[in-house]
């Protein structure tokens, strides 16, 4: 009878978790359930040699993959690495207003440089063309830190000036709408934001009030 190597089998146990999410960026905290930091932390490191993973930064690692048609290795997804980071440095974060515009679909722009407000201090993190960039911040600057309404309050930050065009208000309204109307996701934003309310510019207040109005549209079509 054949016994099974404990290094084997943390190796393909540790693979079989990270296969499950193949978009995620990972921490040796991630696996601290399968064996012991150390194991965990050689594992990781033989992974790296072998190729099979790839290390991002201090502690932060994916699943290296290639662009079909660049034939070059894909950039990690911001978004993951920096939930990642706030596993890793058990952080709270809050990002900036463009990168939160252009997760929710309100801008097509994409940030070259993306600030996050964070309780912690840290280094940059280079992702190709892209750096996130951590500005340590204060508590009372981190009320919307790893809540559901977050992105969208950092959103309308940016775009304030935007919604002065009767256009773009519109445009805008009928994307967070569609948000604010999601059967996963619609129900615990749209209480998030009323409970903070009061938290916000009043400016901000009355645009959210109409969104959150149970007459202003939400039960129907955006």
């Amino acid at each position: 009878m054949s016994l099974v190597e404990p290094d084997s089998d943390l190796r393909s146990r540790v693979l079989a978790r990270i296969e499950a999410k193949p978009d995620e960026v990972w921490t040796p905290g991630d696996f601290a359930d399968l064996g012991g930091r150390a194991a965990v932390d050689k594992t990781l490191q033989r992974l790296v040699a072998a190729q099979e993973l790839r290390r991002i930064d201090r502690g932060l690692y994916d699943r290296p993959r290639t662009n079909i048609l660049t034939g070059r290795a894909t950039v990690p997804d911001y978004r993951a690495v920096i939930r990642a980071v706030t596993r890793r440095d058990n952080a709270r974060v809050v990002i900036d207003g463009m990168t939160a515009a252009n997760d929710l679909g309100l801008t097509t722009a994409v940030p070259a440089r993306i600030e996050v407000l964070v309780d912690a201090r840290l280094k940059p993190i280079k992702l190709g063309s892209q750096e996130i960039h951590f500005k340590y911040a204060a508590p009372s600057r981190l009320y919307w830190a790893d809540r559901p309404g977050m992105r969208v309050v950092q959103a309308l930050h940016w775009l304030q000036d935007v919604l002065t065009q009767d256009s773009e208000r519109k445009r805008i309204e009928k994307t967070l709408r569609r948000l604010l109307s999601d059967p996963k996701h619609g129900e615990a934003i749209r209480e998030d934001l009323r409970a903070g309310l009061s938290a916000v510019p009043i400016w901000m207040q009355e645009f959210l009030r109409q969104l959150l109005n149970p007459g202003a549209g939400l039960e129907g079509k955006p």
